[in-house]
This record gives structure tokens, sequence and C-alpha cells, in this order.
């Protein structure tokens, strides 16, 4: 009983991160629709973070920074193969790019350049929440 209630408060929190991540996408895009290059890139990186972390929380990993996301999702998906090589490439191509958008005021951000981040986003988080119910079955 008590390993099911365990298992059903990780389903809620990983469902909560999928969908922050769905949310942190339409903010991305209303952004970059409005020319807003800088915080579309900040939101497309921050899907691809909160996806992360549904995708660690599958196997009750809970990161304590943006560094050890990033680490625990490489050292446990993408070189054991259960996510291509590239999203580990995309994700930390885009949290340069977040901290140049947050921080570097006099880096110029492009259409293209949120553009990418977006599409990279989007495909990123399509994958993962892809994978995590197959995750989420072989717990049980």
């Amino acid at each position: 009983m008590a390993i099911t209630r365990s298992i059903e408060k990780l389903e809620i929190l990983i469902y909560e991160c999928m969908k922050d991540s769905k949310e942190r996408l339409k903010a991305a895009n209303l952004l970059l629709e409005n020319g807003l290059y800088r915080d579309s890139i900040s939101r497309s990186y921050y899907a691809f973070l909160d996806i992360a972390e549904a995708l660690l929380l599958t196997k009750d990993l809970r990161p304590k920074s943006h560094a050890g996301t990033m680490t625990l999702c490489n050292n446990h998906f993408v070189t054991t193969g259960i996510i291509d090589k590239k999203y580990g490439k995309w994700f930390k191509r885009i949290e340069k790019a977040r901290l140049e958008a947050d921080y570097d005021h006099n880096k110029t951000f492009t259409q293209q350049d949120a553009q990418e981040a977006l599409d990279e986003a989007i495909e990123f988080v399509k994958v993962i929440e892809e994978l995590i119910p197959e995750l989420l079955k072989k717990q049980v």
C-alpha cells in the first residue's frame, strides 16, 4: 500500500513537470511571435529543464540544481542510450543560450535563434512525453 501511494505521488509530480513544460513551450512561442527572442529562448530552456526533471523522476531522482538535472539526465538516459545523444548536446547548448539571454545584455538574438531553440525544445518535450509512460510501466 505504501509503495503504491509513493508511486502515485511520484506520478503526480511527473505530470506536473510535464504540464509546466508544455506551458513554457506556449510562452516561448508567444514571446517568439512578438519578437521577444531573448525571453523566448529562456522559456524554451525551462521547457527542457521541466521535462528533464519529469524524466528523472521516473527513477525517483531529484536534482538540486540545473547542472544536476543535466548531469543526471546525461548519466541515466543519454550515456545509457535511452535517449539520443543529440538531446544532451541540445540541452547543453540551450543552457548556454539561456544564460546569455538572461545575463549578457550585449548579446543579440535573432528570430532564427529563438525559433531553433523552440523547435528543439518542442522535439525534446515530445520525445520525453512519449517515453515517460513506458518508464513508469517498468516501475510497477
